[in-house]
């Protein structure tokens, strides 16, 4: 329903249709500035949109910052004005406008703070957040306390909101959490889980590892959201999913790590996931149960041992209205 959709998802929802009608022309140049002018929107849910749609195959990154339409080469790209294309903005994208302001911006704003994290610690401006987002501060408080109550941030002796660090005690009960909640879910949603994805899913997993080299950062986004997300998402208790969700900092630390220090051999995490679903495509929720906590023991000392090295890591990039604490 549109009412769960994410804004950026939105945005991606308008920009994949035009172009699938035509009017983003294969061969275009795109740029998360110019996108978000056009669109009339903020550039946070337009830069993940462009990433998502990258991640699908539908754009193609370019070397530069920015993107390209389809499969065409850099050299033969097209920069065009995009307020002189007649872009079909009717739809999603107008209806989510009508959606409370702190569900606009909430998410970006976590994914934000979640990026950061590893850092170390952040002050949060809300000035700074509501000129971005063109929100009043009163939205932006919203916004906050309900960052606060989920214990994403927390407020200092002077109330100034601070985001991160993320240190190894929090890692680790996380990680307790999440070994507890996650396998269950896994079992208790395997019933509702269709054989043909779960064979598909593992198919991918199969031709990561068989590819030989260092996966993308795409390809991994993609295999761990398999696991991790489409494998949990049927679960009947949405509570219990979104606790689960809240609890994959591993995930987070893994993502940053790649995408800071550069992939390194995934082939335990990937052989970790192809266990899981042996056991999910033969039906064996106990197997299935098993699996996940082997791999999600062995993904919090991988990530453990990461968040050490991002911890250290210079110049990482951090949203404009955070400001590091020193």
């Amino acid at each position: 329903m549109l009412a769960n959709k994410p804004y950026y998802k939105a945005v991606r929802d308008v920009l994949a249709a035009n172009i699938a009608s035509g009017r983003l022309p294969e061969g275009t140049r795109l740029f998360t500035a110019a996108v978000a002018d056009r669109l009339g929107i903020s550039r946070p849910p337009a830069r993940r949109a462009l990433s998502l749609l990258e991640k699908e195959g539908v754009l193609r990154a370019l070397d530069a910052k920015g993107f390209v339409v389809g499969k065409t080469q850099a050299a033969h790209a097209v920069t065009r004005n995009l307020h002189l294309l007649d872009l079909d903005l009717a739809g999603e994208l107008t209806l989510k406008v009508g959606q409370a302001s702190w569900e606009r911006i909430f998410e970006q704003i976590e994914h934000d703070v979640m990026n950061c994290s590893p850092f170390g610690a952040y002050q949060i401006s809300e000035a700074a957040v509501g000129e971005l987002y063109k929100v009043s501060r009163t939205v932006v408080r919203d916004v906050l306390s309900r960052m606060q109550e989920r214990g994403l941030i927390t407020k200092d002796r002077s109330s100034h909101w601070i985001a991160g660090p993320l240190s190894a005690r929090t890692l680790d009960e996380a990680h307790e959490v999440r070994r507890l909640l996650e396998p269950c879910a896994l079992g208790g949603a395997l019933q509702l889980l269709d054989r043909d994805d779960l064979i598909a899913m593992r198919a991918r997993v199969r031709m990561t590892l068989e590819s030989g080299g260092a996966p993308t950062q795409a390809a991994i986004d993609r295999l761990e959201s398999d696991l991790h997300q489409t494998c949990i998402r049927p679960v009947r208790n949405r509570r219990l999913f979104d606790i689960i969700g809240r609890s994959q900092l591993a995930n987070v630390i893994n993502r940053l790590f790649g995408t800071y220090i550069g992939i390194h051999d995934e082939s335990g995490m990937l052989s970790e996931h192809r266990l899981v679903f042996d056991h999910l495509i033969l039906g064996d929720s106990v197997g299935a149960e098993a699996a996940m906590r082997h791999h999600l023991d062995a993904d919090h000392t991988r990530a453990r041992a990461r968040l050490k090295v991002l911890s250290v890591f210079g110049n990482p990039e951090i949203a404009a209205y955070l400001v590091r604490v020193h």
